[in-house]
C-alpha cells in the first residue's frame, strides 16, 4: 500500500503531543510545540538537503573518493554543445536536469546530450522558482507534462530536481505517481544561474567533499562569457583531479538510475528494487538485515529436503537476484522465478549462468496478476508478501495450480511492536507500507485457500521463546501428497 510517511508527519505527531501534555502544565505553553512546528515547516522547503517533506538524494558515500556532476537549466543552443564537448575532452559523464519547454523547443540538443551517453532528469516543465509553493494542480501539471515531453525523445527520467531546490508536502506523492525521486546537491558554488562566473571553480574547490554531487549550470552567462564559464569548468575538473576526487556519473554515485528508457511509469517498489539490485546482496548481507537474511536461509536449507522430492515445477514468488532460487533449481525440475523488477533477475540469470545451472525461467511483473504456469510441485516466498495488496486472493487464485500435496513454504512479517517500527522505516524510505500479519491471519487465509497449514513459528528478537518479527510458515494443498 503507497504510504508516503514522512518526518514531517513524525515533526507533527510530536508537536502535537507534547502540546495536549504542556495544557496540564500551563496552557501558554502548549502553543511552543506547535509553533516551532508551523516554524520548521517554513524553514524546511529551503534546505536543499533536509529531507522533512520527502527522502532527498543529494550526495553520495563520503567514505569514496569520488564526485559527480550535474547541470541544471538548459538544454542552452550556445553553453550545453560546449559544456558537452569539455566532458567528451575528460571522458566524463554527467547528468542534466533539464527544463522540459527548452528540451521541447531544442530537441536536437537532447538527442546529442543522450548520444554522448549522458543522464537527463528533469527540473519541471517551465522552472517556477517558486514551483513548490504552488497549488498541487499546478505542480502535477508541471511534473505530468515535462514527463510527455521527455517520452518523445524515448526516455522517461526518473530523477526529479525541484526549482531551486525547494520542496513542499506536496511534492512526494506526486513524484510517487510518475515512479520518480527527488535529487538535489551537496555542493555549489552558489553562481546564481551562471550570473556569478568568476571564482567558481574556487568556490567549489573549496568545500568539495568524497561523495559530493556537484550543482552547476549549462545557461548562458549574464554577467561574464562562455569562454570564461568553460575556463572555470576546466579549472574545477583539474581541481577535483589534484585532490584525487574521481568523477563518476551521478547514477553511480547516487545508486539510483537518474532516467530509464523504458515508457512505463514503474511503481514504487518496482523502481526501488531496480535501482537496489546491483549493490542488493551486500545490502542484505552487510547490514543489520543480515541478522533476517541469515536467519532465513539458515531455516530453509533445514526444510527444504523434505519439502524438495522430485522433478516437478517450483514457483519462487519475489525471486531477486536469486539469494534461494540456485539452491531450489538444483532440487527440481524447472524454477519459475517471479520478480517485480527486471534488473533483480537480470542478477539472478548472470548468477545461473556462472554457476551452469539452466532450469530456471525468470517472470518479471506483478505476481498479484501472473498468469500461472503450473501445476507446481511447490511454492516458496521469501519477506515479499508484504508487499502485496490482496494476499488471500492470491492463495484463493494460486491453489488450483498446485498439485495435491504440494508444500507452501515462505516467511513473512510478523505483526509485533518491533515490526511496527520497520514498518514505519520502510514508509519513510520507500512510501510504502508493508503490510504484518499474525499467525491467526495467515493460517486462517491459507485455510480459505484449500492449503493445510503444517508450521506457523515466530523467529527473531523473540521474547521468552515466543512473539519474534517474522514468520515460517508451511503449509500443503489439500489433497493426497506425492508418493
Amino acid at each position: 500500500m503507497r504510504f508516503p510517511l514522512s518526518v514531517a508527519h513524525l515533526t507533527a505527531l510530536t508537536a502535537f503531543q507534547l502540546a495536549f501534555l504542556l495544557l496540564f502544565v500551563d496552557p501558554r505553553l502548549a502553543a511552543v510545540p506547535l509553533a516551532l512546528f508551523v516554524l520548521l515547516c517554513g524553514v524546511a522547503p529551503f534546505m536543499t538537503r533536509f529531507g522533512f517533506f520527502l527522502p532527498i538524494l543529494s550526495r553520495g558515500s563520503r567514505k569514496v573518493p569520488r564526485v559527480a556532476l550535474s547541470f541544471d537549466d538548459g538544454p542552452d543552443p550556445e553553453v550545453t554543445p560546449a559544456v558537452l564537448d569539455l566532458l567528451d575532452r575528460h571522458g566524463l559523464k554527467a547528468a542534466f536536469f533539464l527544463v522540459a519547454a527548452k528540451a521541447e523547443a531544442n530537441p536536437g540538443l537532447v538527442r546529442e546530450i543522450l548520444a554522448r551517453g549522458h543522464e537527463i532528469g528533469s527540473h519541471s516543465w517551465h522552472h517556477f522558482p517558486m514551483l513548490m509553493l504552488r497549488s498541487r494542480r499546478v505542480l502535477r501539471e508541471e511534473v505530468g507534462r515535462a514527463q510527455e515531453i521527455f517520452k518523445g525523445f524515448g526516455i522517461l527520467p526518473r530523477a526529479f530536481r525541484p526549482p531551486v531546490g525547494i520542496t513542499s508536502s506536496r511534492l512526494w506523492p506526486v513524484l510517487l505517481d510518475h515512479g520518480m525521486f527527488c535529487v538535489n546537491f551537496s555542493c555549489r558554488a552558489l553562481d546564481q544561474g551562471n550570473r556569478r562566473v568568476p571564482g567558481l571553480a574556487r568556490r567549489i574547490l573549496g568545500k568539495v567533499r568524497p561523495g559530493d554531487l556537484i550543482l552547476l549550470h549549462d545557461v548562458r552567462p549574464s554577467r561574464s562569457t562562455l569562454d570564461r564559464l568553460l575556463a572555470e569548468f576546466e579549472e574545477l575538473l583539474g581541481g577535483l583531479r589534484e585532490r584525487n576526487l574521481e568523477v563518476v556519473s551521478p547514477s553511480a554515485l547516487l545508486g539510483r538510475a537518474i532516467m530509464g528508457r523504458r515508457l512505463e511509469v514503474q511503481g514504487a517498489a518496482e523502481s526501488f528494487y531496480d535501482d537496489l539490485a546491483d549493490t542488493y546482496d551486500e545490502e542484505q548481507f552487510g547490514t543489520p538485515v543480515a541478522l533476517s537474511r541469515n536467519l532465513e536461509l539458515e531455516l530453509f536449507r533445514k526444510r527444504v529436503p523434505a519439502l524438495l522430492q522430485g522433478t516437478g515445477t517450483v514457483l519462487e514468488v519475489g525471486a531477486g537476484t536469486g539469494i534461494f532460487t540456485l539452491e531450489l533449481a538444483r532440487r527440481c525440475g524447472e524454477v519459475h522465478a517471479v520478480d517485480l523488477s527486471g534488473n533483480m533477475l537480470r542478477h539472478l540469470e548472470l548468477k545461473a549462468g556462472a554457476a551452469g545451472i539452466a532450469n530456471i525461467r525468470t517472470m518479471e511483473g506483478d505476481a498479484e496478476a501472473l498468469d500461472f504456469q503450473g501445476p507446481y510441485a511447490a511454492v516458496f516466498s521469501f519477506l515479499v508478501f508484504e508487499y502485496f495488496q490482496d494476499l488471500p486472493g492470491f492463495f484463493r487464485r494460486l491453489a488450483p495450480h498446485l498439485e495435491p500435496g504440494a508444500p507452501v513454504y515462505f516467511f513473512t512479517a510478523r505483526t509485533s511492536f518491533l515490526r511496527f517500527w520497520t514498518q514505519l522505516g520502510n514508509a519513510l524510505r520507500q512510501g510504502i507500507w508493508l503490510r504484518s500479519r499474525s499467525r491467526r491471519e495467515v493460517a486462517a487465509l491459507l485455510r480459505d485457500a484449500g492449503i493445510d497449514p503444517v508450521r506457523i513459528e515466530g523467529h527473531l528478537l523473540k521474547a521468552f521463546g515466543r512473539g519474534g518479527m517474522i514468520l515460517e510458515v508451511e503449509g500443503r494443498r489439500r489433497g493426497p501428497s506425492r508418493g
